[in-house]
């Protein structure tokens, strides 16, 4: 896209120089020293450089890796230790042959493939996590994207600005000695330098748009937020058409996380029906005993194994109840991912066309309204100081010519804005 810029001859008022000086008081006072112009690139790079959110998510999901692991182990065993019939009378040991010092071991068996099929979930659930940062990270991209674009517009309005102060500037001198001389009335100088206050106090609401959105932008760059712009417009890459984003939307890291969680919830109803299932136990002990029996010999020594299981046998308000909350639980998620894949769908027609209108717009803008505002404001400014157009037709030109230019300048702006969020939308990270 190409811009009209207009020159306009003369000297800059004060107000401008003003500007200009307030501009560089503010980026020193934000602690910023002006080096090389920020590009969009080295914005987008340092922004994900360490982003906490991105790093919080992927520490998630190494967590959950360690998870895996301890969800496949066998719990830990428990011991028992203790003493067995002990008589209450005397609290001898060797008194009564079943008197015994027990020690034993238990370790207990999950149902079925429980063990196994939880190690999967999590497994799942940390590769949702990984989408999830991706996700993350196209987000940040779109949001710094989408600031770093408004602070180049607003820095362009304030170009564009510049010039129209520059032009009403030198109109309200030339009225000024016009009135002097008796050629117009003073109306006119008032006129003039009423339209002359507009532009200063537009000037004003520009840059209070500027230092918002670099507020915004120190979100993602503490540091740099307030660095000078590149002069020219960012460059994007070209979306893909329509179709080809919409064929491809269902690969969105967005979706495919959602996609992942869906596939765990759908093994958590597996897990649910092992419930079914017995769980078991095995009890290993060793009981000494001490004393002597009736024909002198020592008492020997007793070894037990025992296999222990619950029965599911009341499954109605239990194992029936888990089974259908995971099976709701599954379908919510699923109805989740459908939503958002419908809505992004949604958004991708919605931006495709609005993204087409912006460019016939901008083409329009080149070919007509903006050279002919300007060779229109030059034929009025010729005729006015030759005394054959009044001031109200020269202001008219003026302000028109000026308006357009600012226009322009937001529609290149809102269209570059529009294709970083079909680039979002086909999952581009470059």
């Amino acid at each position: 896209m190409n811009q009209v810029r207009l020159s306009i001859s003369g000297s800059k008022p004060i107000s401008t120089w003003l500007g200009v000086a307030l501009l560089a008081v503010s980026t020193m006072a934000h602690g910023q020293v002006p080096t090389q112009p920020l590009s969009l690139e080295r914005a987008q790079a340092l922004a994900l450089q360490s982003d906490p959110s991105v790093e919080s998510v992927r520490a998630r999901g190494a967590a959950l890796g360690e998870l895996e692991v301890a969800a496949g182990e066998l719990p830990d065993p428990m011991v028992r230790m203790g003493l067995m019939s002990l008589p209450t009378d005397s609290f001898q040991l060797g008194q009564e042959p079943m008197t015994q010092v027990l020690v034993g071991v238990v370790q207990k068996f999950p149902r079925g493939d429980s063990r196994a099929l939880r190690q999967e979930q999590i497994r799942e659930r940390a590769a949702g996590l990984d989408k999830a940062a991706s996700d993350l990270e196209l987000r940040i991209l779109l949001s710094v994207r989408e600031e770093f674009i408004e602070v180049a517009k607003q820095q362009r309005l304030a170009e564009i600005n510049q010039q129209a102060a520059e032009a009403f500037g030198d109109l309200a001198q030339i009225t000024e000695d016009y009135y002097a001389t008796g050629r117009v009335q003073q109306q006119d100088v008032l006129r003039a330098s009423v339209e002359l206050a507009k532009v200063e106090e537009r000037s004003s609401r520009i840059g209070e748009a500027e230092e918002n959105a670099r507020a915004r932008l120190s979100a993602w760059l503490p540091d740099h937020a307030w660095d000078p712009l590149e002069r020219e417009w960012p460059e994007l890459p070209q979306p893909r058409t329509r179709e080809q984003i919409i064929a491809a939307l269902a690969n969105h890291p967005r979706l495919l996380a959602l996609h992942q969680e869906v596939i765990a919830a759908e093994t958590g109803i597996e897990i649910s029906k092992q419930n079914y299932k017995p769980e078991f136990a095995v009890d290993v002990s060793y009981g000494g005993r001490g004393g002597m029996n009736a024909d002198g010999s020592s008492r020997s020594d007793l070894f037990s194994v025992m296999v222990m299981m619950d029965v599911p046998l009341f499954r109605e308000n239990r194992q029936d109840r888990l089974a259908a909350a995971s099976v709701a639980e599954s379908s919510a998620i699923a109805y989740q991912r459908d939503d958002a894949y419908r809505m992004m769908k949604t958004e991708v027609a919605v931006h495709s066309r609005t993204l087409q209108r912006q460019l016939e717009r901008l083409a329009l803008f080149e070919n007509e309204p903006l050279p002919e505002a300007e060779f229109n404001a030059s034929a009025a400014l010729d005729s006015y100081q030759a005394a054959l157009a009044d001031l109200t037709t020269l202001m008219r030109a003026r302000i028109t010519e000026f308006d357009l230019q600012l226009d322009y300048a937001r529609l290149q702006a809102d269209a570059l804005k529009t294709r970083a969020r079909l680039l979002y939308l086909q999952g581009e990270t470059s």
